[in-house]
């Protein structure tokens, strides 16, 4: 472990230089094989990764959970300072070999999906950027380094959602996408700014020259607990003072980068950009991002209950508003969309109230069922033609029998199917939640109903029923889908090759992924909870010890009980109650999945016009969610329609007043000059020598008379 510790700069280092050999030589050399460095560095990445994670795991030197790492002084001005340097503890193990081992799985599946595209290298480019960008925001052991990766995946986001950038849906996309985010960003740049006023640092532990316990997070926790035991001092209170807004701006980055309400609606539109990048940045790493930040800042956030209280309120709302606008989407790409803003609600409610363990529990298991889901519909995508309406196909069991086994993996896990990842991860979030608030553990309890019944509704709808499927290519401009699959190869094979649908749809290359990531999806909760050390893994972080210390003081005698196992901490012996066979949570979870299905099962399946009269006769309640609430456009008349004006009026500023102002300082010399051609500058030398002559008998006669 300590050699990948010490030279843990490849991680993002080897990823970079396989974008820049992708980049600058695939179209040259490499062609169709501009993948190959992409696939070493990350592979290399991934191995790395996973070194530190089972050093931690399995090690036995105690200060194995903390470990700093600082490779030179980055920036110096005045009294701030930041290096760049990295910090590794079991938080950034797990989130580590998520990105580069999920981003791996990953990269195999594009090299496959993408293979005939135009731009191939400079896809590959992309994601070898994103997956630097994404490790350098996991392994940062300051707020700028962090703030850094977080703008570098925000830029890869912009690249890749914009990869089909001819076309006028996907560059929209991809300007959406970057701009909302930017009101994120600035919340958290500005959250920056407060702790380096409150603090005198950016550094989470100490580092960049900060020494130890000088970083903001320890900092945080000895003023909070200082406080209590002492009067505070002047510097105590304005710590105090800042930890009152910080977590504020901080879960705006939060909110953008993660898609919630009310700065969700960028992810829907991302689905314009390739299918492997929906699984890699929009399911499975950058959007989690959010909750990584705040379960990494945590003794920035749980001092203060109003910020608490509103990540978890959030996150509620947005878990259950995104599931009902997935009840009545077509689009399959987008029913995964938004069943991704729905789960990362949870994962916002588990942090919220104060489960940081399950939080990260829920991300982990999300990353492979989701990534798995997504590159399914690709798949879908590729043997349809392009088309991912699922009102035009059926019965696709018998075209792609495979893909029918895995997409029913990763539907199962997303619904909470009984043993299936997600049911462990979800329902433990369930079960905190009840703990502190009655209504927002029903609200979850419904959403997770909804999410097994539109997620089964599309699984029976595309592979059971009698085969339907299309016979013409999806045009790219009709709104509905995105450009990949009637630009590329495949579909012009469709049409000018007659045994085009006898093509083999599930080469092994897009194949063997989606069966690492089922099992993955199907094993990683059961392991994780057959183990039981996940939470106590966790819980070595110091980042969670200190945060545990003050959430138990500010909340255990005034508040919802804290649970020291909710941060991986080790429970009091006194506290060991019996507990049930099979929790209570569990049960209700493994109902409403069932029920979920069963509806599903009976609308889409047995009964499909049946469930169009019910949503006929639900109107206008179905109009309103086909229409996704019409937040863009209401988005449209309140936010941009009147920025756009307020800019025509600015450009009008400029161009009567401004540029009128920049026209008469240009002219007043400009018309002195034309006076003075026409009266004494006009060329004549006779005329400039009898001047000079009247100007020296003007001078004599004043000096001698």
């Amino acid at each position: 472990m300590h050699f990948a510790i010490n030279n843990s700069y490849l991680i993002p280092l080897l990823p970079l230089l396989g974008a820049i050999v992708a980049g600058f030589f695939g179209d040259l050399y490499l062609k169709g094989k501009a993948h190959l460095p992409i696939w070493i560095g990350v592979g290399c990445s991934a191995i790395l990764s996973l070194i530190i994670l089972f050093g931690m795991l399995w090690g036995s030197d105690p200060q194995r959970f903390d470990q700093p790492v600082d490779f030179y002084h980055w920036i110096s001005a005045g009294s701030f300072t930041a290096s760049a340097g990295f910090y590794f503890d079991p938080l950034t193990a797990v989130m580590l070999t998520v990105v580069t081992g999920v981003g791996l799985i990953i990269t195999v599946f594009a090299a496959g999906y993408m293979k005939g595209e135009e731009g191939y290298s400079r896809f590959f480019a992309y994601l070898g950027l994103f997956i630097f960008a994404m490790t350098c925001l996991v392994m940062a052991d300051n707020l700028v380094m962090m703030f850094l990766g977080w703008e570098g995946v925000g830029l890869c986001s912009y690249l890749l959602i914009g990869y089909y950038y001819w076309r006028p849906a996907a560059a929209a996309a991809a300007k959406k996408a970057f701009i909302v985010n930017r009101i994120g960003d600035f919340g958290f740049l500005v959250g920056i700014m407060l702790c380096f006023y409150a603090f005198g640092s950016v550094s989470f532990f100490g580092g960049s020259g900060g020494g130890v316990g000088k970083g903001i997070l320890e900092m945080a926790h000895h003023a909070w607990i200082g406080s209590r035991n002492l009067p505070p001092n002047a510097a105590m209170e304005t710590q105090l003072w800042a930890l009152q807004y910080i977590p504020f701006c901080l879960m705006l980055g939060a909110f953008g980068k993660s898609a919630q309400f009310p700065l969700y609606v960028w992810l829907p539109d991302a689905m314009e950009g390739p299918t492997p990048v929906s699984a890699l940045i929009h399911a499975a790493t950058m959007v989690t991002a959010g909750i990584y930040m705040i379960a990494h800042c945590g003794t920035l956030f749980v001092s203060n209950s109003a910020a608490l209280t509103l990540i978890a309120v959030i996150g509620a709302f947005t878990a259950l508003f995104a599931a009902t606008i997935a009840l009545r989407q077509f689009d399959l790409k987008k029913v995964f969309a938004y069943s991704t803003i729905s789960q990362l609600g949870y994962m916002f409610v588990a942090v919220g109230i104060l489960a940081p363990t399950a939080a990260v529990f829920h991300l982990l298991t999300h990353a492979f069922f989701k990534a798995l889901l997504f590159l399914s519909s690709g798949v879908v995508m590729h043997a349809m033609l392009g088309h991912l309406d699922l009102r035009k196909m059926s019965g696709l069991k018998k075209v792609l029998p495979k893909t029918n086994i895995v997409m029913l993996i990763g539907c199962a896990a997303l619904a909470g199917f009984p043993f299936t990842s997600g049911f462990f991860s979800k329902d433990e979030i369930i079960g905190q939640t009840w703990g502190h608030s009655v209504l927002l553990g029903l609200v979850l309890l419904f959403a997770a109903f909804l999410t097994s019944y539109y997620t089964f509704r599309l699984y029976f709808q595309v592979f059971q029923g009698p085969l339907l499927q299309p016979t013409t290519p999806a045009d790219p401009d009709d709104g509905t889908v995105p450009p990949h699959a009637a630009d590329s190869h495949e579909a012009h094979a469709a049409v000018d090759d007659a045994a085009a649908h006898h093509h083999n749809h599930e080469p092994w290359i897009m194949l063997a992924p989606l069966m690492i990531l089922a099992i993955g999806a199907i094993c990683i909760g059961w392991i994780v909870v057959r183990n039981g050390q996940m939470e106590h893994f966790l819980g070595q972080s110091k980042s969670f010890k200190l945060a545990y210390e003050m959430a138990s003081s500010r909340f255990d005698s005034t508040g919802p009980k804290v649970t020291p196992s909710s941060f991986g901490q080790p429970e009091p012996s006194s506290s060991h109650d019996a507990e049930p066979i099979i929790p209570w949570s569990m049960l209700q979870g493994a109902a409403v999945s069932i029920a979920g299905i069963l509806l599903a099962y009976l609308l889409h399946l047995k009964q499909r016009a049946r469930a169009e009269q019910i949503a006929q006769s639900l109107q206008p309640l179905t109009g309103l969610l086909e229409g996704k609430y019409f937040v863009d456009e209401l988005y449209g008349v309140m936010i941009v329609a009147p920025l756009r004006l307020l800019a025509k009026w600015f450009f009008e500023i400029d161009r009567v007043i401004i540029d009128s102002v920049v026209w008469m300082i240009g002219f007043v010399p400009q018309f002195s000059g034309f006076g003075l051609k026409l009266t004494l500058q006009r060329g004549y030398l006779q005329g400039y020598a009898a001047a000079m002559m009247f100007g020296i008998l003007a001078i004599l006669l004043l000096v001698f008379l």
